[in-house]
């Protein structure tokens, strides 16, 4: 059994176990690995004893009615507790950083804080409980109720993004019996209706058990209450204890069982590893959903050790509950098919203008600097790396956000397609290993993260690779177009790729690497080829599992300019195309579409399945985008939309799906005040500033 929980900044609980297959049958044992990314959430000093927990919420009047008497006249009572009734001043309607009272009777150093509708005495409205004569008469005879509007109990100073076990009582007169009281803890709500029958931890006493009730990163725990509509929701007391997640492993045959017990308004997964040194973990089996019971993930493992982690999230209205299984996909004839065989279809979109800015469809600078290196070097040049930096990463934290991720999902989408540059990887200054960045991978695995919290693969395009692979901007950097000829850019750009491919080998939410995107202006066919069996080869000695995609976007910008994969012994691949009909009419973007669609079925002796990276009808309406979505999902194709978001034209530009309402400033990087550049980049995020476009027709 494992008993360790660590808390880490993606917003889950993890637990990690490490199980190593026996080399003898007497030989079974489980290491428990405590990994502590943000701080220890449990420890002997400051955690709670079991205690119950009164506060007598009006003025007493009389002696056991809340409070000693003479004494003062606003109370509070921690009743069952070793030392019997405790008393520390509360006020009648609200009260602000009361102290709880742990078992002995001594303060603990959680305090409480509380509004109410207003508090009740039953006694001094000649009123009863059913409980007269025994030591739960003091419970039960006073409570805060919630007079039609939903109020709150604060406990403050508990450890920070811990877990607690927290149950909370309700009752009141006896005239009250048959009123339901809804309680809310983490967006978990459960209910309990005050008729006195409860059999569970008090005869007679309801409550509501929130087995794993989680506290804040500031420490704090909230508590909502309300009733039905305009009747009364009452609370009584609650007791609290830190408890560790806890999941049991233990073998069943050749598999191993893990089992935990799963709450209701959380999911779980199951994910191991081999290597603790390695950052990626594989997903195991589904996500499955808390449901007050115990849940078992099973597995076969190799002869090798395997760490798992047990990762649990609170479910919301934006966070699904039914996630798909994430494994690793890979290529089957002309499908993408996920672990168990089953075929998964990319629909999408790119995050365009993210990670590499592209002046036209984005908020990145107003006085004509051309490209990212632009922008970046000129930063660097007023305000130095630190603070360039510092407003780059603001930029990419405003441009996309959580929120753009649960549009996504919302939208029914599963993948998203990321265009990434070489600045992102290595210093603006230095494209040797001696440049490589401390943070290469903070943003990048923030959206790998949150997209596979969300359900949404992520394909990583590579924009630009070291000295680029073209003349345009979206590179990263205009007017190189030297990666071709140049053999240091090229092992540059190679040694890129290994990092990547080496950091994110196993993580399943990863569904494949664009190796170059649109390759132009090259010296010949041949030489993309070799490029594309050069850097093939560089990721198959570091991840030999995940699609590598090749892109058919130069000359013709079809399926022509790639070989047949037997040419090279290429496996496990995808070949992808763009479609772009600028300036056309309705009938003539149709018609790109049907010619991709031919393209591919010209192709399937290939066994190669097609992927449109880019498509954008470029505001021919919704009708014709429905057209291009039909047209490749009824051939089997995988497709994603350029782009999310984009500035071209406010709403319905053809552009973005999510396009501006209004023209917020765009900063002047070559002469705006560093506060003006982040104040402006700040106002772009898409819940400021954008409006879905329905004439795109997603």
């Amino acid at each position: 059994m494992a008993t360790a929980v660590r808390f880490s900044q993606d917003g889950v609980h993890s637990l990690v176990l490490e199980y190593e297959r026996p080399q003898h049958p007497q030989r079974k044992f489980f290491r428990l690995l405590a990994v502590f990314l943000a701080a220890i959430v449990f420890s002997n000093s400051g955690t709670l004893q079991a205690q119950l927990i009164d506060v007598n919420f009006t003025q007493n009047s009389s002696a056991g009615e809340g409070g000693p008497n003479p004494g003062p006249t606003m109370s509070g009572a921690a009743v069952l507790g070793a030392a019997g009734d405790q008393w520390n001043g509360v006020n009648g309607s609200s009260g602000t950083a009361i102290p709880l009272i742990y078992a002995n009777g001594s303060n603990s150093p959680v305090t409480m804080t509380f509004t109410a509708g207003g508090g009740y005495n039953v006694y001094d409205y000649s009123g009863s409980t059913p409980f007269t004569g025994t030591p739960y008469n003091a419970l039960m005879e006073t409570y805060l109720y919630n007079n039609g509007v939903s109020q709150t109990v604060t406990l403050s100073n508990l450890q920070a993004n811990s877990i607690y076990n927290l149950i909370v009582y309700n009752g009141a007169d006896a005239a009250a019996i048959g009123r339901t009281t809804y309680f809310t803890v983490n967006g978990n709500t459960l209910s309990s209706t005050w008729n006195g029958s409860s059999s569970t931890l008090i005869a007679g006493v309801d409550n509501v058990d929130f087995p794993v009730a989680v506290s804040s990163d500031a420490g704090s725990l909230t508590i909502t209450y309300t009733g039905n509509g305009d009747i009364e929701g009452d609370i009584d007391g609650f007791q609290i204890e830190a408890t560790p997640l806890v999941i049991n492993a233990g073998m069943a045959g050749t598999n191993l069982n893990i089992s935990f017990s799963a709450q209701s308004g959380f999911s779980y997964q199951v994910q191991y590893k081999t290597n603790l040194n390695s950052p990626n973990w594989i997903f195991l089996g589904n996500s499955l959903n808390g449901s007050n019971s115990i849940q078992s993930v099973s597995d076969s493992p190799a002869s090798v050790a395997r760490f798992y982690r047990l990762q649990m999230q609170a479910q919301t209205a934006t966070s699904p509950t039914n996630l798909p299984a994430f494994t690793l996909l890979h290529a089957s004839g002309t499908n993408i098919v996920n672990t168990n065989g089953a075929v998964v279809r990319l629909r999408g979109l790119n995050l365009g203008g993210w990670f590499v800015m592209e002046p036209w469809m984005c908020p990145a600078d107003s006085g004509g600097l051309p490209d990212t290196y632009s922008i970046i070097t000129n930063l660097d040049i007023r305000f130095g790396v630190t603070n360039e930096q510092s407003l780059i990463h603001l930029y990419q934290t405003n441009w996309i956000t959580t929120t753009d991720l649960n549009n996504i999902t919302n939208g029914g989408f599963n993948c998203v397609r990321v265009p990434v540059w070489w600045g992102n990887f290595y210093s603006i200054t230095n494209t040797t290993s001696m440049g490589w960045r401390s943070d290469a991978f903070s943003e990048l695995d923030w959206v790998v993260t949150n997209c596979a919290a969300r359900g949404i693969y992520v394909v990583i395009d590579m924009h630009g690779v070291v000295g680029g692979q073209s003349l345009s901007d979206d590179t990263g950097e205009e007017n190189q177009n030297t990666y071709w000829t140049n053999s240091t850019e090229q092992s540059e750009t190679a040694y890129m790729w290994q990092q990547i491919a080496a950091h994110y080998n196993g993580n399943s939410a990863v569904a494949g690497y664009d190796l170059i995107n649109e390759p132009d202006n090259t010296p010949s066919t041949l030489a993309v080829w070799t490029a594309y069996n050069s850097l093939y080869n560089t990721i198959r000695a570091v991840d030999p599992s995940h699609i590598i995609i090749m892109e058919g976007t130069f000359i013709n910008w079809d399926w022509n300019m790639l070989p047949a994969p037997s040419t090279y012994g290429w496996t496990n691949i995808v070949y992808s195309m763009h479609e772009y009909q600028y300036n056309s009419t309705t009938n003539q973007i149709k018609a790109g579409s049907d010619n991709q669609v031919t393209d591919f079925g010209n192709h399937l002796s290939w066994n190669v399945p097609d992927y449109i990276g880019e498509w954008n009808d470029m505001g021919g309406g919704a009708d014709v985008y429905e057209y291009s979505i039909n047209d490749y999902n009824n051939a089997g194709m995988s497709w994603t939309m350029w782009a999310y978001k984009a500035t071209d034209g406010l709403v319905p530009d053809g552009w973005g799906w999510y396009d501006p309402t209004h023209w917020p400033t765009t900063p002047n990087v070559s002469t705006d005040s560093a506060a003006m550049i982040a104040s402006d980049w700040q106002q772009w995020r898409t819940s400021s500033s954008f409006g879905t476009n329905a004439a795109v027709g997603l």
